[in-house]
């Protein structure tokens, strides 16, 4: 079937079958449809035959609606008709094509008119570029993200459980006195109850606050350990930092911590997940109480404190620079958790070099090295930035930097 097409409109000075071998050396493909008579295919060159798997002989004269599955054509279509409407060039940035040979490849799409010299004809021109080889990388990436994020969430679950470990002194202690109380209401009761007895109220009042500081205790731990996917919701910051002091409140108290906590007016809620932010606050608070426990005998009567400052910031790149740094940038709002103590600081050389897993400061077998790698990796998945460095203001010790980002409804 012969048909006129762009191909001998566009020939200029040189012959037809000259333009129309140019046409087929090109390296993407080209195609013609006519708008006219059902926009048929008018133009269809080799590279095109090679894509599509679909020989000119057996394209020219045909429309989209026989040479490929209802869908495709159907949507083939809705674009050329949109073309024509505005009469402007359309890109369609992925266009999957099903060839004869059932391969799948993936095409990146320019539509656009082509008119005859008087104006009277119109031709619709496609050029299009393979791209399945970078869908298919696109793809594949998406993939190894995936599992990546996956395995991160599993080191982040591994170095909890530890945590864990390390925190089960500290509950059963607390988790002991309100147990004690209740024990000595059972007994009181033993000795037989008299109805009109003025301390049956205190006592089983007294026995309740205690279940239920018992269950509030096993509860947060239970919470704490969950393993769950990356949760990240709008979530009250000084909600976060007093459970993180809870679950680690028996340390402190054993290690004479003061804890002194400023926050700011007003300040902005966060993006947080929840569990995964205490385990950050249970891990730099655990460093501070073993900062304090390297002292120990070595400056007898010094004070050991820490202070958490909260405050709703303009992003600051910290000296270590971006590290670590994805979402934030340079002078964007951010909500500042700052943590100074008065233990001992960090060995000079060494403040590059805290967040690199496997590297510790601690004696063999009391620690594994990964507990700042993971809190920096969760610090990274809430798209903030978390830097650690020895106190800058004269003071001894280490001072903990970690910005986040705020909640959109900044009030909760």
């Amino acid at each position: 079937m012969s048909s006129s097409g762009p191909g001998d409109e566009m020939a200029g000075g040189l012959d037809v079958p000259s333009a129309r071998r140019i046409v087929d050396s090109l390296p993407l493909a080209v195609f013609g449809k006519d708008p006219a008579n059902e926009f048929r295919f008018v133009l269809w060159n080799r590279k095109q035959e090679e894509l599509t798997g679909i020989s000119q002989k057996d394209a020219i004269g045909k429309t989209d609606f026989d040479l490929f599955p209802h869908d495709e054509a159907k949507a083939f279509r809705k674009a050329d008709e949109a073309v024509v409407r505005g009469g402007a060039a359309f890109e369609i940035p992925e266009e999957r094509i099903d060839t004869p040979t059932h391969e799948v490849i993936w095409l990146r799409t320019l539509k656009s008119l082509v008119e005859d010299d008087s104006g009277q004809h119109r031709w619709l021109l496609g050029i299009s570029e393979d791209i399945s080889a970078q869908k298919l990388a696109a793809d594949e990436l998406v993939r190894t993200s995936k599992v990546l994020q996956t395995t991160q969430l599993q080191l982040i679950q591994a170095e909890k459980m530890e945590l864990i470990g390390r925190l089960a002194a500290g509950v059963a202690h607390e988790v002991k006195n309100p147990l004690y109380l209740i024990s000595m209401g059972l007994d009181y009761f033993k000795e037989g109850i008299k109805p009109d007895d003025p301390n049956l109220p205190i006592l089983v009042a007294e026995m309740s606050d205690a279940l239920d500081r018992a269950d509030k205790i096993v509860r947060g731990l239970l919470d704490f350990s969950v393993d769950k996917g990356l949760d990240l919701a709008d979530s009250d910051l000084v909600s976060l930092v007093d459970r993180g002091l809870h679950l680690v409140r028996y340390d402190l108290t054993r290690s004479g911590v003061v804890v002194d906590v400023d926050v700011e007016d007003n300040l902005s809620w966060v993006i947080a997940d929840r569990s995964k932010f205490e385990q950050v606050l249970v891990n730099v608070l655990t460093n501070a109480v073993h900062a304090v426990e390297a002292l120990d005998g070595a400056d007898t009567g010094h004070r050991f404190d820490l202070r958490m400052e909260m405050a709703t910031v303009d992003f600051e790149m910290p000296d270590e620079g971006v590290r670590g740094c994805q979402s934030l940038r340079l002078g964007e709002p951010a909500v500042l958790l700052r943590l100074r103590d008065t233990g001992a600081g960090l060995p000079e050389g060494d403040a590059d070099r805290v967040f690199d897993p496997f590297f510790t400061t601690k004696d063999t077998g009391k620690g594994t090295g990964l507990g700042l790698s993971v809190v920096r990796k969760i610090i990274s998945l809430h798209g903030g930035h978390i830097s650690l460095r020895t106190r800058g203001d004269g003071q001894r010790g280490a001072e903990v930097q970690i910005f986040l980002r705020p909640a959109a409804n900044s009030g909760g």
